[in-house]
């Protein structure tokens, strides 16, 4: 239904409390059980009204939870017609009906606020999220800011050093000048001391043995000189070592040992 369906409908609502106030009651708690097939009695009385327009307004009436619970809990079992006045009860069975369908209205009311209230914290959820980023593109735009000026101040301080004739040196370049002088200095260091120009080799030695010696260490790297130990000059005599095995004296003869070879036994062929 379109929204001026809706607007229509709802004019004609209007239109029937205010014309009939004892049936449609405007009093959501004095609403009472209508007479049955009084469409045809509101055709009767509202003939300049499209009955389009009355069906649907009647059905939105006894739709509405106040009507189910009014035919449920009502007072007494009577109907009543557009003036008022009982006309015919409500049954058992009508009662039963107007139950089932409460029971479905509730539960469409609760899924429907479960939905509402499902919606509402995505909203909150995503209302934060929104905040969470517009706080973090503040920060980034500010952080670029602050990147921009320290780059505006460096730039500033090295036209300053180029002006008064001073190569600027990043903290880089730096590192790297540094590493690579204490690289220089270490293989100086290894390499040991270079002779002096216009000495030649040592008198008495070939001019060819200057090339073959390898070069001397520096005092550094001398290694430590071995400790000397000064044998004593004194003799020590050493005491006699005993026999190890006494031989046997000549005059008495060696007992004589008889060796026995072990039978193998072999048991019969029945007995395996």
């Amino acid at each position: 239904m379109s929204q001026s369906d809706k607007r229509a409908v709802h004019a004609v609502h209007t239109l029937l409390i205010q014309r009939f106030p004892k049936a449609f009651p405007e009093d959501y708690d004095a609403i009472r059980p209508l007479k049955r097939d009084i469409h045809a009695d509101l055709i009767k009385r509202l003939p300049e009204v499209d009955h389009t327009l009355l069906r649907r307004a009647l059905a939105n009436h006894t739709g509405r939870d106040g009507y189910l619970l009014a035919l449920v809990h009502g007072r007494g079992d009577r109907r009543y017609d557009l003036d008022g006045r009982p006309v015919g009860t409500v049954t058992p069975e009508e009662r039963e009906e107007a139950q089932k369908r409460l029971d479905a209205s509730t539960r469409r009311g609760q899924a429907k606020a479960a939905r509402v209230r499902e919606h509402r914290e995505r909203e909150e959820k995503r209302k934060k999220q929104r905040e969470i980023e517009r706080r973090n593109r503040e920060a980034k735009a500010a952080r670029r800011a602050e990147h921009a000026r320290v780059q505006q101040e460096i730039a500033a301080r090295k036209a300053a050093l180029i002006a008064q004739g001073i190569t600027p040196e990043s903290r880089s370049e730096r590192k790297r000048r540094l590493a690579r002088e204490a690289a220089e200095r270490a293989a100086r260091r290894h390499q040991g001391p270079r002779p002096a120009q216009g000495q030649g080799p040592a008198p008495g030695r070939p001019a060819g043995d200057a090339s073959q010696r390898p070069a001397p260490r520096p005092p550094w790297d001398q290694p430590e000189p071995a400790q000397r130990f000064e044998r004593p000059t004194e003799r020590v005599e050493r005491p006699a070592r005993a026999p190890e095995r006494a031989e046997p004296a000549p005059d008495r003869p060696a007992p004589q040992v008889e060796f026995r070879k072990k039978r193998r036994v072999v048991p019969p062929p029945d007995e395996r």
